[in-house]
């Protein structure tokens, strides 16, 4: 217990100086590397590169069968579909990563906080102790409250370099970053429509017209008729199984949206919260100077405010990570990131 406390000090110090150091990290710049450096959307622009040197070579054999020009034609839409979804997920990496990081940062203010709350309240249990108008239990309690929430803070500034770390292989970056408050998030759209270049969707429709190929091709009368029967049969499966999956990618879609839409009113909520408790705050330093209520009081109500800063920080990642995940499920961009910041795809 006596180590937890002397260490008080040196936590709270570490803790205050990594959230008090200038940011040298925004969102943007975040996003920017992991679209440009990171390996996400370098692997699929590989894959486009190949896709499309396999589909010129076939273009350019004349002994390429009709099945030989679709597949490649077929490899080559699919690598530049999944390119445009590398995107989104490299930007979902991003953002997911840089808004942990400064959800952590947010997290710490409020254990330092706390941290000089509970030492503040065990120094008026060992008061009323020595004036007889406190017990040992008393002290003891406070010391344990004290005790925990100083072990709450060493965990969370273990778990900010673990994230750091994490923010650092996300965007292609080394270093270790303060990262600033991520900017307002776009509105979410009312109506959330499905790429029509959505890779999951797209394999299943081209699995379909390779079906009604390998149809065309067996319908004549030098081919069996189980060889037609057969190639009918997988089309008839090949065809459920893009009604299937479209409806499954229709439900997940609208989930995220769903999610998109509440975390946006979560925040709006959380504003208002933030903006009641700096009212709250303000006349509490009012009262405080004219002397109606005590130090400790007026530190309980700058806790209260700070943990207010924190449930908006809390809500305005929900939304930012909600906008990302409602990207990657939708095949269209709704962070306002890509279309500003993404190389065009080579051709």
């Amino acid at each position: 217990m006596k180590r937890l406390v002397l260490l008080a000090p040196l936590l709270l110090g570490a803790a205050l100086a990594q959230t008090t150091t200038p940011p040298n990290l925004t969102l943007q710049s975040a996003v920017q590397s992991a679209l440009t450096v990171g390996s996400t959307v370098r692997d699929a622009q590989a894959g486009v590169t190949s896709a499309a040197a396999t589909l010129k070579a076939v273009q350019a054999d004349p002994s390429s069968l009709a099945g030989d020009l679709l597949s490649a034609q077929q490899a080559d839409a699919l690598a530049r579909a999944q390119l445009a979804q590398a995107r989104l997920v490299a930007v979902q990496s991003a953002i997911n990563a840089y808004t942990t990081v400064y959800q952590n940062q947010e997290q710490l203010k409020v254990d330092a906080l706390q941290v000089q709350v509970n030492q503040k309240a065990l120094q008026v249990a060992q008061v009323k102790l020595s004036t007889r108008a406190g017990t040992a239990l008393d002290v003891k309690t406070a010391q344990n409250t004290l005790a925990s929430s100083q072990q709450t803070l060493s965990d969370d500034r273990k778990a900010l370099g673990v994230n750091t770390t994490k923010l650092a292989n996300a965007i292609g970056r080394t270093g270790s970053f303060v990262v600033a408050v991520p900017p307002t998030p776009p509105a979410v759209k009312s109506g959330a429509a499905l790429a029509s270049g959505y890779p999951t969707l797209l394999s299943a429709q081209q699995a379909v017209e390779t079906a009604a190929l390998n149809v065309k091709l067996a319908d004549n009368e030098f081919t069996a008729r189980v060889t037609l029967n057969d190639a009918r049969t997988r089309l008839s499966n090949a065809q459920s199984q893009l009604s299937s999956t479209q409806k499954d990618i229709q439900t997940t879609l609208a989930t995220a949206l769903r999610s998109a839409q509440n975390a946006q009113a979560g925040l709006q909520t959380a504003i208002q919260a933030e903006a009641n408790a700096q009212a709250s705050t303000s006349q509490d330093a009012v009262r405080l100077k004219s002397g109606t209520i005590s130090a400790v009081q007026y530190q309980q109500s700058q806790l209260a405010l700070q943990k207010a800063h924190f449930a908006r920080a809390q809500a305005l990642v929900s939304l930012w990570q909600a906008l990302a995940t409602l990207s990657v499920n939708s095949g269209e961009d709704n962070t306002g990131f890509v279309a500003s910041t993404a190389p065009a795809a080579s051709r």
